[in-house]
C-alpha cells in the first residue's frame, strides 16, 4: 500500500530546504510514500523527480490576504484532493487545520518558529498590542494543539505548548548527501560567507560594520551575503559605503544547492545572529551547512551555538553585538591557515556523524507519521 502525503504552505520558498529538500524530496525516496507539496507562489505547477510541486496561485492582499485567501484555497484544494496525511506549515493556516481535523483528516503541524514570541518582535506593531496579541494567540494555541499533532523543530518549543497529545521534535539537521559533490575553489580575496535572511536581527549590520572596521586597518577582506535583503539595511551608510566600494556581493535568493556552492567558495561562515527569543533556543541550520562545507565558524555566544561549536572543534563565538569581537575572531582565523584548515575539517566530520538529517531525523519523521495515521 502506498501513502499519499502532501506538505503544504502557502508563505514559504517552494525550494525551502527543510520542506522540499528534507521532508518531501527525502521521503519521496522510500519505499511506500508518494510525497506531494503545495505552494502559492504563482510560479505554476512542476514535476521535481519523484515530487511534484502544485502551485495554487500567488495570494494577494499581503497577510490578510494569506489568512483568508490561503485559507480558502488549502480547503478547497484538501476537500478537492484526498490525502492519507496532511503535513502543514504555516500558522496562519490553523483555520484549515480545525476545519480538516473536524471532518476526520489526519494531519500534522509542523512548527518551524515560536508565533507568540515572534509577535514579540514585530516593531510595526504597538508594544501594547503586540503583547496582548502574542498571549492571544499562544492562548488559542494551546487549546487547538490538544487535537492537532505537532512536530517542532527544535527541543526548547515544548516547553511553551504543554496541552499538545501527541508530538515530536524534528531538528533542522542538513542532508549530507547534498553536499557530497560542493567542492569550489576558494575566492582570490579572503571572504566571509552568510546564507540566510540578511536582516539586521540576524546579524547582517554587524558583521558589515566588522568588515567595514578591517578593511579601514587595510585588510583586504570580502563579505558575500546569499539569501534575500531586508530594505531596512539599506538606510545604513556601511550598506551604501560597502556597495560602493565593492566588498559586498549579495546574491539574494538562490536555489539552496546553488547558494552552498558559493558558500564554498568562502573563507569563513558567519552565524552571528542577535539575541532574541527565537535565536538563543534554536539550532542554527547554518552551522551545520558550514560545517558539511567544511567552513570555519564565527558565530553567536549563546550556550547552544557555544556547545556545538565546542563539541566539534570549528570555530569561534562571539558577543553577536560587538563589533570589535567579530573584527578579532575574523583576523584570528584570517591569520591562521593550519588553525583554519582544522575548523573545516573537524566540523565536516562531526556534522557526518552527528548533525545530518539522515543519521538521526528521517527516521524519526517516519515513526512520527506511522504514529498519526494509526491515532
Amino acid at each position: 500500500m502506498i501513502l499519499k502525503i502532501v506538505h503544504i504552505t502557502t508563505v514559504h520558498y517552494r525550494y525551502d530546504v527543510r520542506i522540499h529538500y528534507k521532508y518531501c524530496k527525502a521521503l519521496s525516496k522510500e519505499e511506500g510514500l508518494k510525497m506531494d507539496l503545495v505552494v502559492a507562489d504563482g510560479k505554476g505547477t512542476e514535476q521535481v523527480s519523484d515530487l511534484k510541486v502544485l502551485d495554487l496561485g500567488r495570494i494577494k492582499f499581503g497577510r490578510i490576504g494569506r489568512v483568508i485567501l490561503g485559507n480558502l484555497k488549502v480547503l478547497k484544494f484538501c476537500i478537492l484532493n484526498k490525502r492519507d496525511l496532511i503535513h502543514f506549515h504555516d500558522p496562519e493556516l490553523l483555520p484549515s487545520m480545525i476545519a480538516l481535523r473536524l471532518i476526520g483528516r489526519k494531519l500534522i503541524f509542523d512548527m518551524h518558529e515560536i508565533l507568540p514570541l515572534q509577535i514579540l518582535t514585530k516593531t510595526y506593531l504597538p508594544k501594547v498590542f503586540r503583547i496582548s496579541l502574542s498571549k492571544g494567540v499562544h492562548f488559542f494555541q494551546n487549546i487547538f494543539f490538544r487535537f492537532i499533532p505537532v512536530i517542532f523543530a527544535e527541543f526548547s518549543y515544548a516547553k511553551y505548548f504543554t496541552k499538545v497529545q501527541l508530538q515530536e521534535t524534528i531538528l533542522n539537521y542538513p542532508l549530507k548527501v547534498e553536499f557530497e559533490a560542493i567542492s569550489e575553489r576558494k575566492k582570490p580575496h579572503f571572504t566571509l560567507g552568510y546564507m540566510g535572511s540578511v536582516t539586521v536581527e540576524r546579524g547582517a549590520l554587524v558583521m558589515l560594520e566588522a568588515v567595514a572596521e578591517l578593511r579601514k586597518q587595510g585588510e583586504d577582506i570580502h563579505l558575500l551575503f546569499v539569501g534575500p535583503i531586508d530594505d531596512d539595511l539599506e538606510c545604513f551608510s556601511v550598506f551604501k559605503e560597502a556597495e560602493q566600494e565593492g566588498w559586498v556581493t549579495f546574491k539574494g535568493r538562490l536555489k539552496p544547492k546553488e547558494g552552498w556552492r558559493y558558500m564554498s567558495q568562502c573563507h569563513i561562515g558567519m552565524a552571528v545572529l542577535q539575541s532574541s527569543p527565537n535565536f538563543i533556543d534554536s539550532y542554527p541550520t547554518k552551522l551545520f551547512e558550514y560545517m558539511l562545507l567544511k567552513l570555519p565558524i564565527i558565530t553567536s555566544n549563546f550556550p547552544l551555538y557555544r556547545g556545538i561549536i565546542e563539541d566539534a572543534k570549528c570555530g569561534i563565538v562571539v558577543d553577536p553585538s560587538s563589533v570589535r569581537e567579530v573584527s578579532e575572531a575574523i583576523l584570528a582565523i584570517k591569520n591562521n591557515d593550519s588553525e583554519r584548515v582544522f575548523m573545516g575539517d573537524e566540523g565536516c566530520k562531526r556534522a557526518i556523524e552527528k548533525y545530518s538529517w539522515e543519521s538521526s531525523e528521517l527516521l524519526k519523521v517516519k515513526s512520527f507519521y506511522n504514529q498519526v495515521l494509526q491515532s
